[in-house]
């Protein structure tokens, strides 16, 4: 049940994200792709290492582990917004992007994304999914080697 709330939450925002005059894809260097993907994974595991040791006593370990996982879930899903803003910041430098501009971007975008509020929102309500073998198939991934939408 918990995962069908999960699944059902992730689908509705991805469903409501089409809507919303995103520009048609782009094609980035597998090193810039892998830079963003890699800095946005890390600012979000840095604030759920922190939010684990203030408030994580009571959660147990695959429960830890399913959080990390629910981070990489995040950005899945919201890819194509971290796009649009790639985009916007790109724009601004006035010349060519580079790997750092990336890994800048992508750092930023881990550091502003509140996930805090997620992550007490699904221990308090007890919505945790259980443990699930193609969970194990992303963790086991590079950060920048998760799949994600075109964007």
């Amino acid at each position: 049940m918990r995962l069908l709330v999960f699944c059902v939450l992730a689908m509705v925002t991805i469903s409501t994200t089409y809507g919303w005059g995103y520009p048609p894809g782009t094609f980035l260097s597998k090193a810039k792709l892998s830079a963003l993907k890699t800095q946005i994974i890390a600012g979000f595991d840095r604030k759920l290492a922190s939010w684990l040791r203030r408030h994580g006593n009571r959660l147990s370990a695959i429960q830890k582990k399913t959080l990390y996982f629910v981070n990489r879930r995040y950005m899945q899903t919201h890819w194509r917004s971290y796009m649009k803003f790639v985009r916007n910041q790109m724009k601004l430098l006035g010349r060519a992007e580079t790997t750092a501009d990336y890994n800048r971007v992508g750092a930023a975008i881990g550091k502003r994304i509140p996930l805090e509020i997620t992550y007490s929102f699904l221990v308090r309500r007890n919505l945790i999914p259980k443990w699930k073998p193609y969970m194990a198939r992303l963790m086991a991934r590079r950060p920048g080697d998760i799949p994600t939408s075109r964007g």
